[in-house]
């Protein structure tokens, strides 16, 4: 007899794969979520004109934008870069001449 087979995990359950989120993603999917719940929550004042979701959403992107380019300024992401710079091997600066020359027989 063979062995039942086994069922996928219904979705939502643990065990259930899921698509891995792109961090970009779920970085301005963070904000967005911080800045509606600001903009368009019962705080805020209901005579001023809210802003278009969709242009909202765009604002994020371009917040993610600039968060990413300034955090690649800091002292310790530039001394990673320095480090992965120098540690990277250059296939222009290298002289393979020499692997390609016939070698002599014996």
């Amino acid at each position: 007899m063979s062995a039942p087979a086994k069922e996928a995990p219904p979705a939502g359950k643990p065990g259930a794969a899921a698509p891995a989120k792109d961090p970009y993603v779920d970085f301005a999917e963070k904000i967005y979520i911080n800045l509606a719940a600001r903009v368009y929550g019962t705080l805020s004042g209901t005579e001023q004109k809210k802003p278009d979701p969709k242009a909202l959403a765009a604002f994020c992107f371009k917040l993610v934008d600039a968060f990413e380019m300034a955090s690649n300024e800091t002292p310790r992401r530039l001394a990673e870069i320095e480090a992965r710079n120098k540690a990277a091997v250059k296939l222009d600066e290298i002289d393979m001449s020499s692997m390609f020359k016939p070698t002599a027989k014996s």
